[in-house]
């Protein structure tokens, strides 16, 4: 068994790599239980349908590996993030003020995990991390959320209890998650009033994950529960329109706030490739993939709903902090700004909502979230501007009847977009798992 003062450091970073940096664990305590948590106020201010973040011993350290030849471009907003995110073979970690550190031995594949050896050192002193670069927002005066001021990655949550304060890191920034936390419940299942994401994700490893109405060890929720309102349509009115033809949607502090329409003649209008999630990139000739009869992809259900999915590729996961990134497809046409009553404008400056930050991924790719809070709210392409990707976690889950929205998408249950990219393959075959469950369950019913 391993001593107290024996520690495993994990080395993470954002996407634009303004902010690397690493966290300690005790050995002894690995793997760390983490919980999916599913508040009103994670999912407003991630714009996930649930986040996970795992405990860490101390303060963020600063990282041990040499700073990017890329970070000058992407504090300037270009480039994209190509390098590997898996330790060099016999790489060492920073050392611990009680003189050991953790040796990795081998290439760091998903499927062959680095050997953990813990060595003997001379004592050393760890330098914190400094969170300069960092915007913070606090949901509530005991709780801090820190983010990446350039590509909106949520990196850390601070929560003061009594005296002490106790750090958290976004799982998804880290570069290593085998053996270092292990999923185990959904709280505030209760907030989402339909289930939310822990209808899809009903396992990890073969172990049912326990579904809490609020937060641990409070009232247990059976799968497919619904509260009363999510059967019952709204009754509640939005500007000129009924609630039934405007989904409203917003951060958590609600400088950026906007709204669905349902699919009209304007929804088929435009013209788009289809997505990974449909069809694999890295297996699909592209003559299929360019969409040749111009199928109107997005549109389901006899065009009365959207086609929504998840994500699990390096970008989403780097840009968010999250391994597990909810999208929906909407045409800009049915997007509209509540503070102007006008279809959304993100290409030009003075249509765009000013609370709305820009971080291009990569060339013609752009990520827009709010300055303020971190949430993300869309991604989307030059090549496609008429077409958007929309956080889920963002709408009203009252208006929606529900966090997943189901009276407006449509859930993509065959596939991951970019499932290849997954670094946690239990969580990828555990959803998988979990939708296969929902569809078969949809097609008895």
């Amino acid at each position: 068994m391993a001593d107290d003062d024996e520690y495993e450091y994990v080395e993470a970073s954002c996407h634009c790599e303004l902010n690397s940096f690493a966290v300690r664990f005790t050995l002894a305590n690995l793997p760390i239980p983490t919980d999916f948590c599913h508040c009103n106020t994670c999912r407003h201010i991630s714009g996930e349908l649930a986040v996970e973040y795992v405990a860490f011993e101390g303060v963020p350290l600063k990282s041990a590996r040499p700073v990017s030849r890329s970070r000058a471009r992407h504090l300037n907003g270009l480039g994209s993030r190509n390098c590997s995110r898996s330790p060099a073979p016999g790489s060492v970690s920073p050392v611990g003020q009680h003189g050991r550190h953790v040796l990795l031995v081998g290439n760091g594949g998903l499927l062959a995990p680095p050997i953990v050896i813990t060595v003997e050192e001379p004592s050393q002193t760890e330098t914190t991390f400094d969170l300069s670069d960092l915007t913070v927002y606090k949901p509530s005066p005991d709780d801090s959320r820190y983010f990446c001021r350039i590509c909106s990655a949520q990196l850390f949550k601070l929560q003061r209890i009594g005296d002490d304060d106790h750090w958290s890191v976004a799982v998804g920034v880290l570069d290593e998650t085998d053996g270092i936390l292990k999923g185990s419940a959904h709280i505030w299942v209760g907030d989402t009033l339909d289930g939310g994401f822990a209808d899809h994700l009903r396992s990890i490893d073969g172990q049912d994950l326990p579904r809490y109405k609020e937060g641990l060890d409070s009232e247990l929720l059976p799968i497919e529960w619904k509260a009363p309102s999510a059967s019952n349509p709204p009754d509640s009115t939005i500007g000129p329109a009924n609630a039934h033809d405007l989904l409203p949607a917003y951060c958590h502090c609600r400088a950026i706030n906007f709204a669905l329409t349902r699919p009209n003649q304007e929804s088929t209008l435009p013209s788009c490739a289809f997505p990974d999630l449909l069809y694999p990139y890295n297996v699909t000739h592209l003559s299929k993939v360019h969409n040749p009869t111009d199928q109107k992809w997005w549109l389901r259900s006899n065009n009365t709903r959207y086609l929504a999915g998840y994500c699990m590729c390096t970008s989403c996961r780097l840009t968010s902090g999250f391994e597990l990134q909810s999208w929906v497809f909407i045409p800009r046409a049915n997007i509209i700004n509540l503070h102007t009553g006008k279809q959304i404008g993100l290409d030009r400056d003075e249509e765009r909502p000013k609370s709305l930050q820009q971080y291009m991924s990569s060339p013609g790719r752009y990520g827009e979230f709010c300055r303020t809070c971190g949430a993300v709210v869309f991604w989307w392409e030059a090549r496609r501007s008429e077409l958007i990707d929309v956080s889920v976690g963002l709408f009203d889950e009252k208006i929606a009847g529900g966090a997943r929205a189901e009276r407006w998408f449509e859930w993509h249950k065959d596939r991951i977009s970019f499932d290849e990219m997954s670094q946690r393959p239990a969580l990828l075959k555990g959803l998988l798992e979990g939708l296969k469950v929902c569809k078969n369950s949809e097609s008895k019913n």
